[in-house]
């Protein structure tokens, strides 16, 4: 039974951030063990007593130096794993949810942490210029198809 046993796992957040027209992507640092220097769009790990809406609030505000507004997880890609190499937890299960960048936490532009390398906003068309972590590129033009209607 569930009651007899606490199981610990990981679990993450991540948002397709759009300001206008154009979407927040970042790079991952070279000296990151998962994905180094591929492009992301920000989130992170869920903390104990947060729900998905808060902890990506969070997340982007301390990566990113973005407030955001959660619009709604994607319809078809709102899930996601990420494939370790820890024996422990070989999957990290997320969720992906389409945002509306209201503000910049520090400023008037986003400030990432050494998490990253460089911050971009793109375009639709932009999107095959970079190379992406596995799944995010379908993602990115799930979430433009969202705010074209």
């Amino acid at each position: 039974m569930r009651e007899d046993r606490v199981y610990k796992i990981e679990v993450h957040v991540a948002g397709i951030c759009f300001w206008g027209d154009k979407v927040l992507i970042v790079k991952r640092n070279s000296k990151r063990r998962l994905y180094p220097n591929l492009w992301e769009c920000g989130g992170g790990q869920v903390r104990n007593g947060e729900n998905f809406e808060e902890a990506l609030i969070r997340g982007q505000r301390e990566e990113l130096g973005v407030e955001i507004k959660p619009l709604r997880m994607l319809k078809n890609l709102g899930t996601y794993e990420i494939i370790t190499n820890n024996p422990e937890q070989s999957k990290i299960p997320g969720v992906k949810i389409f945002c509306e960048i209201v503000g910049f936490a520090r400023g008037k532009e986003p400030e990432i942490t050494d998490e990253h390398s460089e911050w971009k906003f793109i375009s639709k068309a932009e999107i095959g210029d970079y190379e992406f972590i596995p799944g995010l590129k379908d993602e990115i033009r799930e979430a433009y198809g969202m705010i074209e209607k």
